[in-house]
C-alpha cells in the first residue's frame, strides 16, 4: 500500500473513531448521570486507547481476537473507573454499547458489502469479488454512521433500563449479553482468518463472498433480535412487576382508608349514646371513668392523642397503622412528619416510599433478640426545596448479613423493597442513601418539590 493510500485510510479511521468516541461519551453521560468533565476524561482516554489498538491491528501485529478483547476491556474498564457509582449499572451500559455497535457494524458492513458486490457486478458485467479501495472506505464510513445513529435512536428507549433496577437484574442480564458478544467476536475472528461460508464447488469467489457476507448479515440480525428481546423483554417484565406491586400498595392503602373512615362513621353513629354516658359520669364526678371512656372512644375511632397529622389523609392513615404495628411488637416509635400543602409528589408514590421503608424497619426490629432496645424514628419534612425522609431503626449486630439487609430475615425481599423505593424516587429525580453504624440502620430519601425547567403532568419534577 502506498503512503498516500495509507494516510487516507488512517484519516478515515481516526475520524470514525472520533465520531464513535463522542457518541459513546454522550450515551454514557446521559444514562449514568455523569458530568461533562467525566465524559471528557472518558472520551480522551478511550480515543487514545482505541486508536492504539486499531493501529496495532492494522499493522497486523496482534490477532483480531486479542484486539476485540482489549477494546471491550478498555471500554468496560474506563466506564467503571470514570462513571463507577454503581458497578453493575455501568457494566450494563458498557455491554449495551458493545452490543449495539458491534452487531450493527457487522450487519451494516455485511449488508453493504453484498449490495456493493451486486451493484459492481451489474454495472461492470464482471464477477468481481471486491468493491475496490474507495468502495471499502465508503462502506466503512457508512457502517460507522449507521451504528452511531442506532445508538442515538435507541438512547431514549433504553432510559428505563437504567432507572431503579436492582443489582440482581443487571447481573442476570449481563451473562447472556456477554455470551452474544463472545459469539460475535468468534464469528469476526473466523471471517478475519478467511473462514467463509462456501457454496457448492461450481461457484467462484464472487458467489462465496456473497454467501459469506449474507451469512454474517443473517447472524448479526438474529443476534440483534435476541439481544433486543432480552433487554426490552426483561425491562418490560420488571416494569409490569413494579406496576403490579404499586397496584397492590394502592389497594392496601385504600382499604386502610376505608377502614379508617368506617371506624369514624361508627363513632359518629354512636356519638349520642356516648354523650349520654359521658354526661352521666360528669354529673357523678367520675372523672377517671370519663377519661378512660374518652380514651377508648379515641382508640375505637383511630383518634389517639399522638396520632400523626402530616397534611395527607392517606399518609396519616399509613403512619397510624405502622405505629400500631410497632406498639403491638413493643417497638419504641417516634415520628415527626409534615408535608407542604403544595406538594407535587403523588400520594401513592409517597406511600410506596414510606410504606416500604417502614415495613423494612418493622421487620428489622422484629428480628431483634433484645426487644427493649428496638426503636423506629421517622422524620419527614421540607429541606429547602426538597422533601426529606429519614428513618432510623435498631437492628441486630452484624452477623455476616449482606449490606442493605437492615437485619431482616429475608434480605432478598428487603432488596426488592429498596428497589421499589429507588424506582419511586427516580421518577422525581430523587436520591436514596442507606447507612449502617452502631447497630442502627438509617435510610434517607430526598425528593425535589419544585420544577425548574420541565413541567410534567404526573406531578414529578425534573431539575
Amino acid at each position: 500500500m502506498s503512503t498516500g493510500a495509507y494516510a487516507v485510510d488512517l484519516s478515515v479511521s481516526l475520524v470514525c473513531h472520533l465520531m464513535h468516541t463522542v457518541c459513546i461519551s454522550r450515551f454514557l453521560r446521559k444514562h449514568l448521570k455523569g458530568s461533562a468533565s467525566e465524559a471528557g476524561v472518558f472520551g480522551m482516554l478511550f480515543f487514545c486507547g482505541y486508536a492504539a489498538a486499531a493501529f496495532l491491528l492494522e499493522r497486523e501485529e496482534i490477532p483480531y481476537i486479542l484486539y476485540a478483547f482489549c477494546s471491550h476491556t478498555l471500554l468496560a474498564g474506563l466506564t467503571v473507573v470514570v462513571f463507577g457509582r454503581d458497578r453493575e449499572r455501568t457494566l450494563m451500559a458498557a455491554v449495551l454499547v458493545i452490543i449495539m455497535t458491534g452487531l450493527l457494524w457487522n450487519f451494516g458492513e455485511s449488508f453493504l458489502c453484498c449490495l456493493g458486490l451486486i451493484l459492481t457486478n451489474a454495472l461492470t458485467g464482471s464477477r468481481r469479488a471486491s468493491v475496490g479501495v474507495w468502495g471499502g472506505r465508503s462502506i466503512t464510513v457508512m457502517t460507522y454512521v449507521c451504528g452511531l445513529a442506532a445508538i442515538h435512536l435507541l438512547s431514549s428507549p433504553l432510559e428505563s433500563v437504567f432507572a431503579g433496577k436492582r443489582k440482581s437484574w443487571y447481573v442476570s442480564l449481563l451473562a447472556p449479553l456477554l455470551c452474544i458478544i463472545f459469539v460475535m467476536d468468534l464469528a469476526n475472528w473466523a471471517a478475519s482468518n478467511g473462514i467463509m461460508v462456501q457454496a457448492w464447488e461450481r461457484y467462484g469467489l464472487y458467489e462465496n463472498q456473497l454467501f459469506s457476507h449474507g451469512a454474517m448479515c443473517i447472524f448479526a440480525g438474529l443476534a440483534m433480535a435476541a439481544a433486543g428481546f432480552l433487554v426490552f423483554g426483561m425491562d418490560r417484565i420488571d416494569r409490569v412487576e413494579r406496576a403490579r406491586e404499586q397496584h397492590l400498595f394502592q389497594v392496601r392503602y385504600y382499604q386502610m382508608m376505608e377502614e379508617q373512615y368506617s371506624r369514624m362513621e361508627r363513632l359518629r353513629h354512636d356519638m349520642k349514646n356516648h354523650m349520654i354516658a359521658l354526661n352521666r359520669m360528669v354529673q357523678k364526678h367520675q372523672w377517671e371513668s370519663a377519661a378512660d371512656y374518652l380514651r377508648e372512644m379515641a382508640e375505637a375511632g383511630g383518634l389517639e392523642a399522638e396520632n400523626e397529622i402530616t397534611g395527607s389523609i392517606v399518609l396519616d392513615a399509613l403512619l397510624c397503622q405502622k405505629r400500631r404495628q410497632a406498639a403491638e411488637k413493643g417497638i419504641r416509635w417516634q415520628c415527626d412528619a409534615r408535608i407542604p400543602g403544595d406538594c407535587q409528589i403523588r400520594e401513592i408514590d409517597l406511600c410506596i416510599i414510606v410504606g416500604n421503608v417502614l415495613d423494612n424497619a418493622l421487620e428489622a426490629c422484629s428480628g431483634q433478640t433484645n426487644k427493649e432496645t428496638a426503636f423506629i424514628e421517622v422524620y419527614l419534612g421540607t429541606i429547602r426545596k426538597c422533601l426529606f425522609l429519614e428513618v432510623r431503626n435498631s437492628m441486630e449486630p452484624e452477623g455476616g448479613k449482606e449490606e442493605g439487609s437492615a437485619g431482616k430475615k429475608h434480605p432478598g425481599r428487603h432488596g426488592l423493597g429498596l428497589g421499589n423505593i429507588k424506582a419511586a424516587a427516580a421518577g422525581y429525580n430523587g436520591a436514596m442513601h442507606t447507612e449502617k453504624a452502631n447497630e442502627v440502620f438509617t435510610i434517607s430519601v430526598l425528593l425535589p418539590l419544585c420544577c425548574q425547567e420541565d413541567s410534567v403532568t404526573d406531578g414529578s419534577c425534573r431539575i
